[in-house]
């Protein structure tokens, strides 16, 4: 009986110990993932604005964004808008992602586009084409990897 007991300890201490470890990891995965989270969104504290160009709005410590003025692009499908990113310090990859917001407000779909390669200082314009029934376009999300 006594030697039951003590592996029955035994395994109980392992499965604890399993559970810690996925537990702390989990923990750790976490707060990285959320604090990548929040800068690409924006909901980080824009710390220094020096290096926004006149006319742009930072959108978090990376980037910063202007919507490009009607009738100084073309669609070739649907409907489309289209804004100017700047980016800090470079982007390897690029990601920005519009809400498509109909006459009461209501999010009905999105669009995106991408661009790769963006230098220190470099603009990039990013097309959205959609279509559908909706009234404006709401910038969501800017992402510089």
């Amino acid at each position: 009986m006594a030697d039951n007991s003590a592996f029955a300890k035994g395994c109980l201490g392992s499965v604890v110990g399993i559970l810690l470890l996925f537990g702390g990891c989990a923990y750790l995965f976490g707060s990285s993932y959320k604090q990548v989270t929040d800068e690409s969104a924006g909901e980080t504290p824009i710390e220094d604005t020096s290096w926004v160009p006149a006319g742009f709005t930072a959108f978090n410590n990376k980037v910063a964004y202007k919507w490009s003025a009607s009738g100084s692009y073309s669609c070739s499908f649907g409907r489309c808008a289209q804004i100017e990113v700047v980016s800090k310090d470079g982007c390897g990859s690029l990601y920005a992602e519009v809400s498509k917001i109909d006459a009461g407000g209501n999010n009905v779909g999105y669009t995106n586009a991408t661009t790769s390669s963006l230098a220190p200082k470099q603009k990039a314009l990013l097309m959205f084409e959609t279509s559908g029934e909706f009234k404006t376009f709401q910038l969501a999300k800017i992402s510089c990897y």
